[in-house]
């Protein structure tokens, strides 16, 4: 199965630009990854439970998930890629009992970039981008994401606990 090709350079300084964090948030998070890179064992199956530092592609995200940012309000999420950009770019549909958000998404995987996994939503109307961090996801061997353990970013970074969202059947 052949890869997206890792995100440029211009189009994660455009996420990390969206993202708004702190340099030395970003400068911390870069070290942890490629320490990890060093200890990594290569040709693993894409199958199985990816952590944190184990997402090297998000292809498989687009799709419809029970979104749980806000346990007490469940939401649906539609993520579709736009073509030529699976794995990185696409739009959004956010359904929260009878409201709807819509946007554009990006999302970038792991790499020495940046050091983390990251999903950022960029509400239509100009709102506050909503930026989540990757702490795990379940896929097949396709790639397909099934579960996505996501946190919140605020202003200290990523916010504990994490929350789930998993794929619709």
């Amino acid at each position: 199965m052949s890869h997206v090709a890792s995100p440029t350079s211009d189009f994660v300084e455009r996420v990390l630009g969206h993202s708004k964090l702190d340099a030395g948030a970003i400068e911390q998070s870069q070290r942890s990854f490629k320490k990890h890179l060093e200890q990594k064992e290569k040709g693993a199956s894409p199958a199985g439970w990816h952590g944190a530092s184990d997402i090297v592609t998000l292809e498989g995200l687009g799709g419809d998930y029970l979104w749980t940012a806000d346990p007490l309000h469940p939401a649906q999420m539609r993520f579709q890629f736009d073509a030529g950009h699976v794995g990185s770019q696409g739009t959004y549909r956010l359904v929260k009992g009878l409201s709807i958000e819509e946007g554009v998404f990006h999302s970038v995987p792991n790499n020495p970039a940046i050091g983390w996994a990251a999903v950022v939503l960029s509400p239509n109307g100009g709102a506050q981008p909503q930026v989540f961090t990757v702490s795990g996801m379940l896929t097949d061997a396709t790639w397909k994401i099934w579960i996505l353990m996501l946190n919140k970013v605020g202003q200290s970074g990523p916010i504990e606990p994490a929350f789930s969202s998993v794929r619709f059947f």
